[in-house]
């Protein structure tokens, strides 16, 4: 059961397949990842492509696509190279914010440079105690006359550490809960900001940051949406979050399937090829029927956005599906390609590794099914 794509949809399918061959070859994602380094040349190429505005209306510069398209583009991008996928998000989720919510100075300055990946801007908002739980923040902002005095830390901020401002998510003294919120575009030069990289897993060419704010001084017109408006302002990109990395993961697990099955095809033990044996076979099976599944789970709630239908719910079961379908397909490409597939020569173990992540970022399994759960009336 595989999805049936519109002329308009095979289209930007095939774009996007053929950009990310033209600048991200395997061995390009590889020496990244390998050497921690950021993809400094896709960034510049998909800029000037498109790809990292692709939501923005044509009017700020952006293609103005739909949710439809951009979860293709997810797709195409987690085929490719997953770590790079996920900063794009990131870079759809700030343009997104601003968009909506930044006020007329703020997106005729930055939506443009959105728009052509003139600006990397990292997104803010996990702390150490209010991962899962967002609204208990400790990060304050502090309003000082013309400007807001930011203390706090900030962790797992992708590619923060080479990001030219991060959006920062804090909440005003004396306030809690989603009372208080307010999120402040805070500009890497800003002294009272610093970025660490952390050493992780996977994802290690884009890279993951936490960012401490000790007295940062930040202009009050830096500000993103107005009084009471930081709960929405949090929560607007949520549904979209979830719909691009489950995206992301399909098109990862389709990527890693139709690899395997050519290996197993290949490669002979006990003088037959690997796929001869009924207990691979059965394996690909599940893992096909899985990844097809995941997938139409995750263009509906695609086609359910660019049609305004309320998909908070659906979202929620298209991550789980497609991330943990992700980490088990992921699993079985080491697992069959025996001892090449754990060495660095292989490309499945930088999947392995990445697959891990996209279970936990973007709302992590258990959180998923506690909210699938709540909409089953438990």
């Amino acid at each position: 059961m595989r999805l049936m794509e519109d002329t308009r949809e095979s289209a930007l399918r095939e774009e996007f397949r053929a950009f990310f061959a033209e600048h991200c070859a395997p061995e390009y994602a590889d020496e990244c990842d390998a050497r921690g380094r950021f993809p400094e040349e896709l960034y510049r190429a998909a800029g000037q492509a498109g790809l990292l505005g692709a939501c923005l209306p044509a009017e700020h510069g952006g293609r103005g696509e739909d949710a439809t398209a951009l979860a293709i583009l997810f797709s195409e991008a987690g085929r490719a190279f997953p770590d790079f996928a996920n900063l794009i998000v990131r870079q759809h989720l700030c343009a997104t914010v601003l968009e909506r919510f930044g006020s007329p100075e703020q997106r005729a300055e930055l939506l443009p440079r959105f728009a052509r990946g003139g600006i990397h801007m990292a997104f803010g908002a996990s702390e150490r105690g209010a991962g899962s739980d967002v609204t208990a923040l400790a990060t304050t902002a502090r309003r000082d006359g013309g400007e807001y005095v930011v203390d706090g830390e900030k962790l797992y901020a992708t590619g923060a550490h080479v990001a030219d401002a991060v959006l920062v998510f804090a909440r005003e003294p004396g306030t809690s809960g989603r009372e208080g919120i307010c999120a402040l575009v805070v500009w890497s030069g800003n002294p009272g900001m610093r970025a660490e990289r952390l050493d992780t897993l996977g994802v290690r060419a884009t890279g993951t940051a936490m960012v401490t704010l000790t007295a940062a001084r930040v202009p009050a017109d830096a500000r993103v949406g107005g009084d009471g408006e930081g709960w929405r302002v949090l929560r607007s990109g949520l549904d979209m979050e979830r719909l691009a990395t489950a995206a992301i993961a399909t098109g990862a697990s389709r990527f890693l399937l139709d690899r395997t099955i050519g290996y197993l095809n290949e490669r002979r033990q006990f003088g037959r090829p690997l796929s001869g044996l009924q207990a691979v076979r059965h394996r690909l099976a599940d893992l096909a029927m899985r990844t097809d599944a995941a997938e139409l789970a995750t263009m509906a709630v695609a086609h359910g956005l660019a049609t305004g239908a309320p998909v908070h719910l659906d979202a929620s079961v298209a991550k789980l599906a497609a991330t943990e379908t992700y980490m088990a397909v992921a699993h079985q490409a080491v697992q069959l390609e025996g001892g090449h597939g754990y060495t660095k020569d292989s490309v499945v173990q930088r999947h392995y590794r990445d697959a891990k992540m996209y279970e936990i970022g973007g709302g992590a399994s258990d959180v998923q099914r506690d909210i699938i759960a709540r909409g089953l009336g438990l």
